[in-house]
């Protein structure tokens, strides 16, 4: 079996509730794609609160290369998890405006230490929000509440 014929395993690992996928070096689409699948099966097998795709070792990013990280951070999110492109080298930048691809719909930070700052600031925003929602549901049924007893009692 040929190397390129052999799927492309890449070492992913957790911190601070989120899995880091570190991408080292040039990839080829099916490279690109094999990693895709094992960072959704990884999610699938044991949820994380983000995701972050450390591109810091890809120095070239052609359109089809970028369709690919875009839409594995899209199938992230369907997923639930929010997602974050880090380590994007000036020269992948240039690549990504002279291509015109785009960037509109993912999060992007310079370093990983920046995507985990915006994962667990998403995070905590969440968890507030569902305590807060929590919260005022129970004072929204409060009052229902007392009026089905009162109904009960009569």
């Amino acid at each position: 079996m040929s190397r390129s014929s052999q799927p492309h395993r890449i070492t992913m690992h957790e911190t601070q509730g989120c899995l880091i996928v570190p991408v080292q070096e040039e990839l080829s689409q099916g490279a690109a794609q094999s990693i895709q699948q094992q960072i959704l099966n990884r999610i699938h097998e044991k949820p994380v609160h983000g995701v972050v795709i450390d591109l810091a070792g890809v120095q070239i990013i052609d359109s089809a290369l970028w369709t690919i990280f875009i839409n594995t951070t899209r199938m992230i999110e369907v997923m639930g998890v929010p997602s974050v492109l880090t380590g994007l080298n000036p020269g992948a930048v240039a690549s990504i405006i002279d291509l015109q691809l785009d960037c509109d719909a993912i999060a992007t930070a310079m370093h990983l230490e920046d995507a985990l700052q915006i994962l667990t600031q998403n995070t905590q925003i969440a968890s507030e929000a569902d305590t807060n929602t929590g919260e005022q549901l129970e004072a929204d049924a409060a009052p229902a509440m007392g009026t089905v007893l009162a109904s009960l009692e009569t």
